[in-house]
Parts: C-alpha cells; sequence; structure tokens
C-alpha cells in the first residue's frame, strides 16, 4: 500500500467511475428492454452505438469497460422478460450470439466518442 493511502479518490479513483458505470448499467438495462418491445435490429444497434458514443466521449479512458455493460443489458432484461412473462411482439430468447454482436456495436460506439474526445482536445477553461 501506498504511504498516502489507497488510490481511490481524484480524477483517476475508481469512485470518479461510479457515476458513468451507474449510468452504463442504466442505459444497457433501458436498451434491454427497448429491444424487448421493438422487432426492428436497427433501433437496438442505433441505441447501442449512441450510449457507447456519449459514455466514450464522457470517460475515454478504457473505453472498452462502457461496453460491457450496455451489452449485458440485453440478456439481463431478456431473462427478466422471461422470468416475468412480459408481452413482448417476438418470444424471447437469450442467444450468447446476440451478446457478443451487442457488445461490437457497443464497443465501436465507446471507442468512436474516446476517439472524439481525444481528437477535440481539451475543453477550454474561462477564466
Amino acid at each position: 500500500m501506498r504511504k498516502d493511502g489507497p488510490m481511490i479518490a481524484g480524477s483517476s479513483g475508481w469512485r470518479s467511475d461510479t457515476g458513468p458505470m451507474a449510468l452504463a448499467v442504466a442505459l444497457g438495462l433501458g436498451i434491454g428492454w427497448l429491444d424487448l418491445h421493438t422487432t426492428e435490429v436497427v433501433v437496438t444497434a442505433s441505441a447501442l452505438l449512441l450510449a457507447g458514443l456519449a459514455l466514450g466521449y464522457l470517460r475515454p479512458r478504457a473505453a472498452w469497460r462502457w461496453a460491457v455493460p450496455l451489452a449485458l443489458g440485453l440478456p439481463a432484461m431478456a431473462i427478466v422478460g422471461h422470468l416475468f412473462h412480459l408481452p413482448t411482439p417476438e418470444p424471447i430468447r437469450v442467444d450468447p450470439l446476440i451478446v457478443l454482436v451487442a457488445w461490437a456495436f457497443a464497443s465501436v460506439g465507446c471507442y468512436a466518442g474516446a476517439t472524439v474526445r481525444r481528437v477535440a482536445g481539451p475543453r477550454p477553461t474561462s477564466g
């Protein structure tokens, strides 16, 4: 352990990422709910890309970690829908391949957001 204590505070500590991680989990569950209630794949794919873009822009460092909860929201909501017999336009299936495809779309969005943030550079400060 370091003499000045564990690295838990500040911009590089884990506490600074709890808000964005909670947002990623909420967005993932919301996209999972959306996926249950639509028959169009483009709606889900677009939502994953846009959510990933926003999270990657918000926190560009290690952008892959935002794609994981976004993608896992789909099977989580599918399991919830199956357990509670939610009415859906199509039968509910939990397919591991769907999770992989969702992770790919979310990852592209996250890294696109991180790239935009890095290209845009630091935000100017007024003063």
